[in-house]
């Protein structure tokens, strides 16, 4: 699958709200189901603008979690617990 550079800044940031990936293809004028193979397989640009996209809000919302628990919000300590959990090898 080829994409502009306009293209993958458009998933990146659609990816970036949680928008579906069938959503973002329409938007971008691109296959669905090609766009959709893509980010099912993991693999190309479209996968990794997608990823980088949905982690970099990820980030966002786990650090203001993280501020929340630290400023003695029990569900937010509750919940940072439990990445703490999960991200165990």
């Amino acid at each position: 699958m080829l994409l502009a550079e306009e293209q993958l800044n458009e998933i990146e940031s659609m990816a970036s709200l949680f928008f579906s990936p069938e959503d973002i293809a329409i938007n971008i004028e691109t296959d669905i189901e090609e766009f959709c193979d893509a980010i099912i397989s993991k693999s190309g640009e479209a996968f990794t603008a997608y990823r980088k996209g949905r982690l970099t809000s990820e980030i966002e919302l786990r650090t203001a979690v993280k501020q929340a628990a630290l400023n003695g919000s029990s569900p937010s300590q509750a919940l940072l617990i439990s990445y703490f959990k999960n991200s165990q090898v």
